[in-house]
């Protein structure tokens, strides 16, 4: 179990900040704060504690004064205070990229719970990142041990090994990154490294590969795959969770002008059908229509579920609050008034300056009219001196009145501060239900675009005329230049294809072979390119980016060249994706080109 370290004045703060940005930790860090007018925090920071174990430090920074000492002490955007935790992993990147170490908040106590469990799951996910999980510290902790799945609740399994001994699997010892519940089920027999302190059961090591979970998939295939990432042009699938496959737009819809991001959600799961399989898998979201029959998707482990269910819905992105709109705010307890002793002069009255009065941020300051002390009651002049004992009676007098007198003017304004503080606090407490309620909705939008998104392609898939099924050539060159000629015919109107032929070229005894090796573009895309290359029309494109091939890095490398007199030349087929595939082509001494090779970014070979 980790220990819980208090932070709870402004040198433990600005400690915790240093260690945070220092190079120094081996562990992730849990921080959880309180929120202000409360003495507890909203997250159970002894669960925690007890599933973190040693595999992360646990910090609870308690409200006051030194929250602000840590906040300053942050870089923007990277601070905790106001109720909410965050994890931050080993290192410093989470300065950079604040994705790393996502803030979790909560408004209230009803949501601790969800708090709570996105903060362990947040520390073992970064603990898992950084291999502590299979640290050599544990070696004599660990014991092989089997078992048998009895039930699935909060997020983890729960695993008999026998004599009512049990253990729990999270999703981090079987598979990152998808649900328990879609990697494990009761009855399952399981088996794995048992870490006697924290009973967990790590169970990845009897996982089977992506290649041999995959070896069931055959061409045909129409199969669930969960949308990774989308761009305009080109989103990634994941046929499994250690595999992923780019497909391009043109095997997700017939329209040359869609954007795949208003077709595809991240986290949506699509039904594909197979167009190759390993080492080159290609799948093609056009080729499903309403009536096929597809298969389920694979279980990760043997006998388990599913790992994907094509009717869920896709997850909601989690809406991170914006560093801004909350700060650390510690409203200070009025003073208490204490009476002066009879005989102590009346005090003068303390100014109250506009710093004094509490406030919201960006709200305009409003002054308080000092009020000047009452003065002493005028002795009249034709009034005969009193007795020294009676004078000195009659001078109490007045300052127990005066004393009074300004005693119940400060309670009036204490009374009057009171009510100010208490109406800031319902505002406070008003804000962030409404900032709730606008989360809320932020979700329910996001389900209903990704709904539509789904409905859209589905719509177009169902709309689209079928296609012809392409010409297959047994001789692989005229099979390509069938392509190109193919791409000039679509591509160039009727009207310029006299004034813009496609010339002649000749293709080298290596680029048939580089075209079926080269992973991640279609040969429909190279034949485009190829087109544009022969026509002239890649020297009219900054995306192309033609530039001829040089002999080295440096500015003034002479260009590759042949001893014919041939020039190497370089095109860029793909623009903004790691790995960008380039073609390249021989410009010989009498024009027509010579194409060389498809390559992928660093491939600086002609």
């Amino acid at each position: 179990m980790s220990a819980i370290k208090r932070v709870t004045n402004t040198s433990e703060a600005e400690a915790l900040a240093a260690l945070l940005n220092g190079d120094s930790r081996t562990k992730p860090t849990v921080v959880v704060t309180v929120a202000s007018g409360h003495s507890e925090p909203y997250a159970d920071v002894e669960r925690i504690a007890a599933e973190i174990g040693d595999l992360a430090d646990l910090y609870l920074v308690t409200t006051g004064g030194h929250t602000w000492a840590f906040s300053n002490k942050m870089t923007p955007g990277t601070q905790v205070y106001g109720g909410a935790g965050r994890v931050y992993p080993i290192g410093v990147a989470w300065n950079i990229d604040l994705k790393l170490a996502p803030l979790r908040f909560a408004w209230n106590r009803s949501e601790g719970k969800k708090l709570t469990a996105q903060l362990i799951d947040d520390a073992l996910d970064m603990a898992a990142a950084a291999g502590l999980f299979d640290s050599e510290r544990t070696a004599s902790t660990r014991e092989r041990r089997g078992g048998r799945v009895v039930s699935i609740m909060s997020e983890r399994a729960l695993v008999d090994l026998g004599s009512g001994d049990l253990a729990s699997v999270p999703p981090q010892l079987a598979q990152a990154g998808v649900p328990i519940e879609r990697v494990l089920a009761p009855g399952m027999h399981v088996e794995g490294v048992l870490e006697k302190k924290s009973r967990w059961l790590d169970i990845r090591e009897s996982r089977p590969t992506a290649e041999e979970a995959l070896k069931t998939y055959a061409v045909g295939d129409i199969v669930p795959a969960a949308v990774r990432s989308v761009l305009p042009g080109s989103a990634d699938l994941r046929l499994h969770p250690d595999l992923t496959v780019e497909v391009f737009r043109s095997e997700v819809t017939g329209d040359p002008d869609d954007d795949l991001q208003a077709l595809l959600t991240p986290g949506e799961v699509v039904l594909a059908r197979v167009v190759a399989t390993s080492p080159k898998w290609r799948l093609s979201l056009r080729e499903v229509r309403e009536n096929d029959s597809a298969r389920e998707a694979l279980s990760l482990y043997a006998g388990g579920p599913p790992w994907l269910d094509p009717d869920a819905p896709p997850p909601a992105p989690e809406a991170e609050p914006a560093a801004s709109v909350v700060e650390p705010v510690e409203t200070p307890r009025p003073p208490e008034v204490e009476l002066p002793p009879p005989d102590t002069p009346a005090p003068s009255r303390p100014s109250i300056t506009p710093a004094m009065m509490p406030r919201r941020k960006g709200e305009p300051v409003r002054a308080v009219r000092p009020t000047p002390p009452p003065s002493p009651a005028p002795t009249p002049a034709t009034a005969a001196p009193a007795p020294p004992k009676k004078a000195a009676v009659q001078s109490m007098s007045l300052q127990v009145t005066a004393i009074k007198a300004e005693n119940a003017r400060l309670e009036a304004e204490l009374a009057d501060l009171r009510d100010q503080v208490s109406g800031l606090r319902n505002e406070r407490v008003q804000f962030a239900k409404d900032l709730a309620r606008a989360a809320r909705q932020l979700e329910t939008r996001d389900a209903e675009l990704a709904k539509m998104r789904s409905q859209l392609r589905r719509a177009k898939q169902r709309n689209a005329p079928p296609e012809a099924a392409p010409p297959v050539f047994a001789d692989r060159e005229r099979g390509f230049r069938h392509l190109v000629e193919a791409a000039w015919a679509r591509r160039i109107p009727v009207g310029e294809q006299p004034t813009r032929p496609l010339p002649d070229y000749s293709i080298g005894e290596r680029f048939l072979d580089s075209v079926e090796a080269l992973e991640g573009i279609t040969i429909d895309k190279i034949a485009d390119v190829v087109m544009e290359v022969l026509t002239g029309l890649a020297e009219q494109s900054t995306g192309r980016e033609l530039h001829q091939l040089r002999t080295s890095a440096g500015g003034n490398a002479a260009p590759q060249s042949r001893p014919d007199g041939a020039v190497c030349y370089r095109a860029s087929m793909q623009i903004h994706t790691p790995g960008a595939r380039r073609l390249h082509f021989w410009k010989c001494p009498d024009g027509t080109i010579e194409l060389s090779r498809v390559v992928v970014h660093d491939d600086m070979e002609p």
